[in-house]
């Protein structure tokens, strides 16, 4: 079943350099057709963090055959960030007003 949410905006360290997702986080879209999904390795450093160019946008379905363990985390409501840990994610942060 495909998951229709919006782009997801990727590190290439994840895309490209093969390393997995350990740090989601969700925020209002910037962009029209957008989720507001950003998902990163946990290891970029601010320089590459800075270049637009290091990071891509993706489906949902993209992102899920990378790491299927964080498809549900993909169905929280903006506010929310993800860590994982361990092989398992947890809640970093959520929205005061759940």
């Amino acid at each position: 079943m495909e998951l229709n949410i919006g782009a997801i905006f990727i590190s290439n360290r994840i895309l490209q350099d093969k390393y997995p997702p350990k740090w989601m986080y969700r925020e209002e879209p910037r962009e029209e057709g957008g989720s507001g999904w950003r998902v990163f390795s946990g290891d970029e450093e601010e320089e590459f963090l800075d270049n637009h160019d290091n990071f891509k946008l993706v489906t949902a379905d993209q992102l899920i055959a990378i790491d299927d363990s964080l498809k549900t985390n993909l169905l929280a409501p903006y506010g929310f960030s993800f860590e994982k840990d361990n092989n398992k994610w947890k809640i970093v942060d959520a929205p005061e007003q759940l």
